[in-house]
């Protein structure tokens, strides 16, 4: 390895070995979640991050670092996420990191079974842009945002095993098409339900309701639109898989919640109504500002503390 991926494995590795003994991992799964994170991952996050040195920002975290571990306390699951990055991320080869994740994927279908690509190949296909629209963005300087992050994946880790997801941003595709990131994201999902018809039902009363917000937001309603941001399936057999659309909620209310959670009254089924009495009893204990509040600005420099939302 070379000093990016030394300093990338001293500074990440001791906190995922605390977090896997924590989770209850035996010490042989521990060897082998960390020899994988080592050798297949880490070779994959680019350069460390360091103030002033040139690198890839990823959407990932407000620091644009392209790694993330997290732990689930419900059912004591360990999961990280990470944006592939490699030596064309960012260069006339891959100005908007489209093929990484392909170069990584093939090292995880090599050392897990049961990973299954076809929808992720038929989400890529859909979501990010191919060879014809990155030359385009690039040679009409159309992408003037911060955030070029397209997709990123996580492991679920469980025993010694790990189940794969990806997440896809659309918004690059979005303006190499001209189509808007609802458009897509909605778009492509509708689609595959006609061949994949058990995602219909629950896919059909998000839709409804989507749709019968932004209505009732362009009319004055109390909230405000819901914005569609990215898209994220488990890489699996497609009849076990699910798809998630991760929406923008930009009217901050316990009201507000209370709709999103419900789906605005249409599911109210005792383990969502549970949940909900969850959900108010940590809004009360968050003390968040109510109000319409703006999307936070995309990247904070290294070492600063953001501030947003802090209990007024």
């Amino acid at each position: 390895p070379d000093d990016e991926q030394r300093l990338w494995w001293h500074s990440t590795a001791p906190m995922f070995a605390a977090m896997l003994q924590t989770a209850g991992h035996n010490v042989h799964d521990q060897y082998r979640h960390l020899g994988i994170y080592k050798k297949n991952i880490i070779p994959f996050l680019g350069v460390y991050p360091t103030e002033g040195k040139g690198r890839w920002l990823s959407i990932l975290t407000r620091y644009g670092i392209p790694f993330e571990l997290s732990l689930n306390c419900s059912n004591s699951i360990v999961r990280y996420t990470y944006e592939p990055i490699n030596e064309a991320t960012g260069t006339d080869k891959d100005p908007y990191n489209t093929l990484a994740i392909l170069e990584s994927l093939q090292k995880l279908v090599q050392i897990q079974s049961g990973i299954d690509l076809e929808w992720f190949n038929y989400f890529k296909h859909e979501l990010t842009l191919n060879g014809t629209e990155s030359a385009y963005l690039r040679s009409n300087d159309l992408v003037n945002c911060q955030i070029k992050t397209q997709n990123k994946l996580a492991l679920d880790l469980k025993g010694n095993q790990f189940a794969l997801k990806v997440y896809i941003y659309p918004e690059l595709k979005s303006t190499a098409t001209g189509k808007s990131i609802h458009e897509l994201i909605f778009g492509s999902v509708r689609k595959l339900s006609l061949e994949h018809p058990s995602i219909q039902p629950a896919f059909q009363v998000l839709d409804d309701y989507v749709a019968s917000r932004n209505i009732s937001a362009e009319t004055g309603g109390e909230y405000s639109a819901l914005q569609p941001r990215l898209l994220s399936c488990d890489l699996i057999n497609p009849a076990k898989s699910r798809v998630k659309i991760y929406l923008l909620e930009r009217t901050v209310s316990l009201s507000a919640m209370e709709d999103l959670w419900t789906l605005g009254g249409r599911r109210t089924d005792p383990s969502t109504m549970d949940g909900l009495d969850m959900v108010r009893e940590l809004w009360n204990l968050l003390e968040m500002p109510a109000g319409l509040q703006a999307y936070p600005k995309p990247y904070l420099q290294l070492g600063k503390i953001p501030n947003e939302q802090l209990p007024s």
